[in-house]
């Protein structure tokens, strides 16, 4: 009996999606706006890169679909898995469901960008990258089949 997961429920943890998306931003390369050094090193306290030559600090979400966002970086990883389970079609109603965010209009608008950023990549290579993340969350555990 195959036991099913819900995606969902591994990306409520926000410390753990954080850690995801820093290991995520770290093998695709960081480069510093600055200088454009590639050489970074984490300041845990600041939740930043900074430059190792410059010194010059770039955020988490900076250069990223996710920059001038407040919303939690775990509300990127709900959104992706219900695009990638869905296939493009997720509606707002659905992703408050999901996120149990209050407001609606911070939601529409982010919705609305990793949808149209979704549409202009290949699909499998996002399911691809989707599920190498996923693998990085303590939550996570492969199904036997």
């Amino acid at each position: 009996m195959t036991q099913q997961l819900n995606w969902t429920d591994v990306f409520t943890n926000e410390n753990e999606a954080v850690e995801a998306f820093k290991n995520f931003r770290t093998k695709k390369g960081i480069v510093c706006k600055k200088c454009n050094e590639t050489k970074h090193y984490w300041l845990a306290g600041k939740k930043q890169f900074q430059c190792s030559a410059c010194r010059f600090r770039t955020t988490l979400r900076s250069g990223t679909l996710l920059e001038g966002s407040k919303l939690p970086i775990s509300y990127f990883f709900i959104a992706w898995s219900l695009l990638i389970k869905n296939e493009n079609q997720v509606t707002l109603e659905e992703f408050q469901l999901q996120t149990k965010h209050k407001y609606y209009e911070p939601l529409w608008e982010y919705l609305h960008k990793v949808k149209t950023h979704f549409k202009h990549e290949d699909a499998a290579k996002m399911a691809g990258e989707f599920v190498e993340i996923t693998q990085t969350f303590p939550l996570y555990k492969p199904l036997n089949n």
